[in-house]
């Protein structure tokens, strides 16, 4: 099996490299409608809910063991190069965290590191050769067939009869929420990889934000339905100069919260109907009802003139710090950035929500919230994989998530009360580095490795008005009707990713072409469905639905 996978692997390889060439080596992609796996990076909301009772491995220090080994030892560890810490470092053994990890554990590892524009590449690359390292990054995020197939195919070690011996602190925290249970358990009831598990849940990071400056300079109230942000729109359009009042991001066909189709309740990809069945949004009527209303706008000069060219999660840097745009999709974390990079200091981003048919509408689509953003695989081949094992228990002990999220007292925190608090050496690093390049240069990387994670870390370098992002964004919206992360297995993996390869394409095309007026709406829209059930949308959305079954049973 391992043979015929290594062939495979190789294929999908140049497959990526000559996509990658004929685009123009653009890095940037879209994950949208893809419920197969979590995503792989995110970054935070403000307060979140306690997802568990659990308090974290409470194993106190003198009873785990430290170091676990009684002689050097050492583990490969292929890991995906963070955004941040890759400006600063190219091994992760300058990270002061893996650094702190050997001289407590006694084990020292050996770090693969890609960037992650390029992991996907050499993650397939490394499963072709056949020889893999004791642990991988994201493993079970990247292996396309699903992690029951990983570990048939000999590639990932089954852990589920190890744990309650080798993790017991990882094992009673991720018994304590069923949300736990489901994202790290197959349908078949194993577990093929270590899930970063989140102390609190986190809500929404992703969302729409408006020029409240320019709102509260016009005298206009924030709007909430499709005819007040048209209003909007035309008042930055004809009062602020703006030439792209709303930027549309992956060219008009988001799938990650339904930029500007939430409020119809549909967005480009997995989804549930009202009823609770698996549909595909763009299959829909309220997706032709979605792009009527884009193409209305842009036609009225609304909308990014150059919307189909933005291919991206994010706006433009330029285009949102020279003021030629009011409202946009941004990750929380960059409205201070472009607050900051504006000449115009007066520049004031707020959330806002998705526009909606009528005021007082409910949302049922947004950005999920999420439990996870990372995990790690053991390789089948491992020889330590019982000192693997106990590296990865450490980190959901309260010491060891301490450890990781925050680094030593006295050094990089010291507590105030109960709490962690940064000291300056993160917070006003000497070598003049942002937030995040400095956590991730010190403590644990973002979804680097498997922990106990705390993600409103994140939040010290975040102001408090850009942190109301998480209650704006869930108030009066539910992620109800987003599919969860469901498992495919390797037959329905391979059938459903070349179904899905014509059908995105032919969805990301059209909808580009509806919204522009280079298709009549009314004229070409029976053909847009007839060419989606010709890609095999039916029997797409019927082994999704089959998965989506199969996530029920296992509550």
């Amino acid at each position: 099996m391992k043979s015929l996978k290594k062939t495979i692997a190789v294929l999908l390889c140049l497959a990526m490299v000559l996509s990658l060439a004929a685009c123009g080596g653009e890095s940037g992609s879209s994950t949208a409608g893809n419920s197969s796996s979590e995503s792989s990076e995110s970054t935070g909301s403000t307060e979140g809910e306690s997802s568990s009772e659990a308090e974290g491995g409470d194993t106190a220090a003198s009873d785990f063991q430290l170091p676990i080994v009684t002689e050097p030892t050492e583990l490969d560890y292929f890991v995906s190069a963070s955004t941040n810490a890759a400006i600063v470092t190219t091994d992760y053994n300058d990270n002061e965290f893996y650094q702190e990890m050997e001289r407590r554990t006694g084990v020292h590892l050996n770090f693969e590191m890609v960037s992650s524009a390029d992991y996907q590449t050499n993650f397939n690359l490394m499963i072709a050769s056949g020889t893999l390292p004791d642990l991988i990054c994201y493993g079970a995020s990247y292996y396309s067939e699903g992690v029951d197939a990983a570990i048939d195919d000999g590639y990932f070690m089954d852990l589920t009869d190890k744990v309650d011996e080798y993790m017991p602190n990882y094992q009673k925290i991720r018994m304590s929420d069923i949300n736990y249970q489901l994202l790290s358990t197959t349908d078949s009831g194993r577990l093929g990889a270590v899930y970063e598990l989140r102390q609190q849940k986190q809500g929404p990071w992703l969302g729409l934000w408006i020029r409240q400056d320019w709102l509260d300079d016009l005298k206009l109230e924030t709007p909430e339905t499709y005819d007040q942000w048209h209003d909007v729109l035309k008042a930055f359009k004809d009062e602020k100069g703006a030439t792209a009042p709303l930027i549309l991001n992956f060219s008009g066909s988001d799938g990650e919260f339904g930029m500007m189709s939430a409020g119809l309740g549909v967005l480009n990809g997995w989804q549930l109907t009202p009823e609770g069945k698996v549909t595909y949004g763009p299959y829909n009527e309220a997706w032709k009802e979605y792009v009527t209303i884009m193409h209305q706008w842009y036609q009225e000069g609304l909308i990014d003139p150059d919307f189909m060219s933005t291919d991206e999660r994010t706006a433009d840097m330029a285009t949102v710090v020279t003021g030629k745009t009011g409202a946009i999709p941004a990750v929380y974390t960059m409205p201070a950035v472009y607050e900051s990079s504006s000449e115009d200091k007066n520049m004031n981003w707020a959330p806002i929500n998705p526009p909606v048919k009528n005021a007082g509408d409910e949302l049922h689509i947004r950005l999920r919230d999420s439990y996870t953003s990372g995990n790690t695989a053991i390789s089948a081949d491992c020889e330590n994989w019982e000192v693997a094992m106990k590296w990865l228990d450490y980190l959901f002990t309260e010491e060891g998530a301490l450890l990781a999220n925050y680094g030593v007292e006295g050094d990089t925190f010291t507590f105030e009360g109960d709490k962690p608090v940064y000291t300056e050496k993160i917070t006003n690093n000497e070598n003049g580095w942002t937030l995040a390049q400095t956590m991730d240069s010190y403590l644990c990387p973002s979804a680097g490795v498997a922990n106990w994670s705390d993600w409103t870390r994140e939040l010290g370098g975040v102001p408090e008005k850009d942190q109301t992002c998480y209650t704006v964004w869930t108030t009066n919206a539910k992620d109800d009707w987003r599919l969860p992360t469901v498992t495919l297995t390797q037959e329905e993996s391979t059938e459903r990713a070349a179904l899905y390869a014509d059908m995105s394409t032919c969805v990301k095309e059209n909808t580009a072409k509806f919204i522009s007026g280079a298709l009549d709406i009314e004229e070409n829209w029976d053909s847009f469905i007839s060419e989606l059930e010709q890609h095999g949308v039916a029997r797409a959305i019927e082994i999704t639905q089959a998965a989506y079954d199969r996530y029920q049973a296992r509550k």
